[in-house]
């Protein structure tokens, strides 16, 4: 699990949600989950993706345009492209069965969970509908089982909100806090 990843998933957690990270698909050829989270409240199972660098800018994540393809193969199977003869691309290979059995493993339907996509930050509301409307269209899912998540005007406030000035345990809430209280201290100066 990378920083990025590790940041979401902290996120969940602080809002109630069991998580679990770097799941691999069984017989899945380099398949794993970054995230998923499970709300008991809700019942929601959330498999939650995170693309997101230090080097982004506002630009760079904004457009959905390449997306699709991502989404296609992170949460419904599809092989990324390749002419190798010797790829699943051009084998043929699929591995949504393989997820549908993931998601099962943990007691979850197939068209009940929630596939996420975390980016450093939001593309318009316009683009985001647009886009949860085509990948329910192609996958004969609902708009409400895709979610966009920002890092940057999601994930990092709401951390930042909600863990204060406690010690944590956990280094990088124990990171975020430090720098809370440097920011604060510097303002008051």
């Amino acid at each position: 699990m990378n920083a990025t990843e590790h940041l979401v998933e902290l996120y969940y957690r602080q809002r109630n949600n069991l998580t679990f990270t770097d799941f691999k698909v069984e017989g899945g050829n380099n398949r794993q989950f970054d995230v998923l989270a499970y709300h008991k409240p809700t019942d929601k199972l959330r498999h939650i993706e995170v693309s997101v660098t230090h080097w982004m800018s506002k630009n760079d994540s904004t457009a959905l345009d390449n997306l699709e393809e991502k989404f296609n193969r992170k949460f419904f199977g599809a092989p990324r492209f390749s002419t190798n003869e010797n790829s699943d691309f051009q084998k043929g290979v699929n591995y949504k069965n393989r997820i549908q059995e993931a998601y099962k493993e943990f007691g979850f339907e197939w068209n009940k969970v929630i596939r996420v996509w975390c980016l450093w930050t939001y593309p318009s509301d316009e683009q985001i509908t647009q886009f949860k409307n085509l990948m329910a269209k192609q996958h004969n899912l609902k708009q409400e089982n895709f979610e966009i998540l920002s890092l940057r005007d999601d994930v990092i406030p709401f951390l930042q909100k909600q863990i204060g000035t406690s010690n944590y345990d956990n280094h990088i809430l124990r990171v975020l806090s430090l720098l809370n209280q440097s920011q604060i201290q510097k303002d008051e100066s």
